[in-house]
């Protein structure tokens, strides 16, 4: 019988993916997943990242400032907090969204 996998399992496998340097075949088969399956899910994640919503773990107001502190891996970006969505969603598209 197939394994099925939660999506916290499959984002945690495609996390393993991006650190390491195996190509996608290679991961699945290392990993016991299908190589169509895995390579499925990265199809999956490539087209929800074209959202115009970006997950970012840390957005911070910082008091004093009057500034949104947005801080990703070695990315900081600082918007006005009067920033509206429009500019926001520009931002990120800009960046071509933040992993």
């Amino acid at each position: 019988m197939k394994k099925r996998y939660t999506k916290k399992e499959q984002q945690k496998h495609l996390e393993n993916w991006e650190k390491g340097g195996l190509s996608k075949n290679a991961y699945a088969i290392a990993s016991g997943i299908s190589p169509r399956t895995f390579i499925g899910w990265t199809w999956q994640k490539g087209k929800t990242a074209n959202n115009t919503f970006v997950e970012v773990d840390k957005a911070v107001i910082v008091s004093g400032t009057q500034d949104i502190v947005i801080e990703k891996a070695d990315i900081t970006i600082r918007l006005p907090l009067l920033t509206g969505l429009k500019e926001m969603q520009t931002v990120f598209m800009a960046l071509g969204g933040i992993q």
